[in-house]
């Protein structure tokens, strides 16, 4: 029973990360296109492409963390299970990486980055400040759109031409 219960709240967690993520109410559209990958891919749940760039398509990763843990008015933080395995996968992703730790039962959806300089563990709290409003949702987009800004978007050859 327990399991199943794991398993529902897993499902409920991608579907609020999906919603949280294509939430518009602050824009004319919504900012993110993401695409669940189902359970074939160990290290990500979603592929999430940024609307609204032109000449680009600039994307990011994450990896959904649903938990039924309690949030109370002193809380600072969500708890979530990650293990060290999972944050050294996500460190070698190349690109934009992040986890959304969502708290199923009241469908609030919150975001923490695994980038560069991460220290290579498990991570078990992702601080409520940074839930998935409209504000956060606008500095998730600038700061991705940042990154592909510096980053070089193709090759510049190939053996295959």
């Amino acid at each position: 029973m327990a399991t199943q219960l794991q398993e529902i709240t897993g499902f409920r967690g991608e579907s609020i990360t999906e919603l949280a993520l294509t939430e518009f109410s602050e824009f004319v559209r919504p900012l993110f296109q993401p695409g669940f990958l189902g359970d074939k891919w160990p290290s990500i749940d979603f592929y999430v492409e940024l609307n609204l760039v032109r000449g680009k398509r600039p994307y990011f990763f994450v990896q959904t963390k649903a938990t039924r843990s309690r949030i109370t008015a002193r809380s600072t933080n969500l708890s979530v299970t990650t293990t060290k395995k999972g944050i050294e996968r996500l460190l070698r992703i190349p690109g934009p990486t992040y986890i959304i730790g969502v708290h199923e039962p009241s469908k609030r959806a919150f975001i923490r980055s695994v980038h560069a300089g991460v220290p290579r563990q498990a991570i078990t709290r992702i601080p409520l400040e940074n839930e998935l409003t409209s504000a956060n949702l606008r500095l998730l987009h600038t700061e991705v759109k940042n990154f592909w800004k510096s980053s070089s978007h193709k090759p510049t050859e190939s053996h295959f031409s």
